[in-house]
């Protein structure tokens, strides 16, 4: 039984032999200043383009002795969404042409200090146009920080809607700045597709007061309500990063087109940009990987370019769930015959080493037979009290080359002496059952 026990414990060993940078397609020298216990790499398409696996598996950190440093995912503390509040509005009437806009207040607060009833008056008698009018917005006392206004159309809302919005902002009702201007507000029915972009960008204020006022010709439409849009903070501050793919049309299936992503890179936003101006279409996006034979659904939306000379309004891009698949299918109906621009948008992989051994370090990445083993890396951080210090990567070589990404053809010894060392294992517990099995029952009178 020794003898089996050992030919076990031989097959692990080999089963389980170290990786070398050389099973690694490409490498980067890590510049690691300093002598912190841990430092953080940002690894961005260029980097993941040489990654063969969806888990990341194949990237890996080697030090100057050949041997794998501690080296694992650092994720964000959080995710980015968008919280949608409702806020009062009051409809502020416009002075007739010609008329100064020298305007007197009467103010009716509740007790939480918003505005309940507000009155303007211009110094003519005559009552303004109903039809002309600015929208107020009284967000209270210490109001939180946005960086949206999101326009609900009420059901009965004539359309077309196709306006230019000025927002202005107030501390007090009587000093104004301008915010943002030129912002599109539209809503339109084209051949049945309903086209809307109902939200106003406005950078980030946390002023009180907000004033929507129309530039160009036309009055507001009939509204539902007005909603807030803030960033809850999420302490992921890694900046955002676009790849923008071309299409090819797919064969029999008009208006279908493919595309390839360069890596595995975590897909958080996706985007097409019509090829033509003046152009609406229903759009589909699915995604998959090599290997699988069914497309998941990511995201549909109606995507539109409006307008020219400079004056153009598009659709504002969705957000989608997190997808890291390298084969990407846009269908348009009606039927595009010119493939749109694919964008995907996708913040930088954050990875932790551990300072393990002499250095320099060395990343490595692409492999079909090494893969990264599992670290505890953030709880030995977490019994830290210092923060990871910030690592860089120099120019890329070749350490593997494309032997470590080509699967191994002909005799592979290690995997069959496996193989021999399983089978004599087997054929010795086999004889050592025998044996037991023809021996007498000792015990038997």
């Amino acid at each position: 039984m020794r003898s089996v026990l050992m030919l076990g414990l031989l097959a692990t060993g080999l089963a389980h032999a170290s990786a070398t940078p050389q099973d690694y397609a490409v490498q980067w020298p890590v510049q690691a200043e300093g002598d912190a216990a841990a430092y953080v790499l940002e690894l961005d398409a260029a980097v993941l383009q040489h990654v063969t696996r969806a888990d990341l598996r194949d990237l890996a950190v080697f030090n100057a002795d050949g041997e794998p440093v501690p080296f694992a995912p650092w994720p964000p503390e959080g995710t980015d969404d968008e919280l949608l509040e409702p806020v009062p509005w009051l409809r502020v009437p416009l002075p007739q042409a010609g008329q100064p806009e020298s305007l007197a207040l009467r103010l009716e607060r509740d007790a939480d200090g918003r505005l309940r009833g507000l009155d303007l008056r211009t110094n003519d008698t005559a009552p303004p146009p109903a039809e002309r009018h600015d929208l107020l917005v009284d967000r209270g006392e210490e109001p939180p920080t946005i960086s949206a206004l999101h326009v609900i159309l009420s059901d009965d809302a004539a359309l077309p809607v196709n306006l230019r919005v000025r927002v202005s902002s107030s501390g007090d009702l009587v000093e104004w700045r301008p915010l943002v201007s030129g912002q599109p507000l539209v809503a339109l029915d084209d051949n049945g597709l309903r086209i809307e972009r109902l939200k106003l960008e406005l950078g980030r204020t946390d002023a009180r007061y907000l004033r929507l006022s129309i530039e160009n010709e036309g009055s507001w439409p009939a509204l539902a309500g007005l909603q807030t849009g803030r960033h809850l903070r999420s302490g992921d501050e890694r900046p955002w990063q676009m790849v923008s793919l071309a299409g090819v049309a797919v064969a029999g299936q008009p208006g279908m087109f493919d595309y390839t992503s360069p890596g595995p890179m975590a897909i958080e936003r996706v985007d097409v940009e019509l090829p033509t101006n003046n152009a609406v279409a229903a759009v589909q996006v699915t995604a998959r990987d090599h290997a699988e034979d069914w497309w998941r659904p990511v995201t549909g939306f109606i995507a539109f370019r409006l307008g020219s000379n400079g004056d153009e309004v598009r659709h504002v891009e969705p957000a989608v769930h997190l997808h890291r698949e390298r084969q990407w299918r846009v269908s348009t109906q009606p039927a595009l015959t010119r493939p749109p621009e694919l964008r995907l948008r996708y913040r930088p992989e954050r990875f932790v080493l551990l300072a393990q051994g002499p250095r320099p370090y060395v990343l490595v990445a692409g492999s079909v037979r090494a893969q990264r083993e599992d670290y505890p890396v953030k709880a030995a951080l977490a019994a830290s009290s210092s923060e990871p210090a910030v690592a860089t990567l120099g120019a890329m070589s070749d350490a593997g080359g494309a032997a470590a990404l080509a699967p191994k053809r002909g005799e592979d010894w290690q995997r069959w002496l496996l193989w021999a060392i399983l089978a004599v294992g087997a054929a010795l517990v086999l004889v050592v059952a025998l044996k037991v099995l023809r021996q007498p029952n000792q015990s038997s009178p």
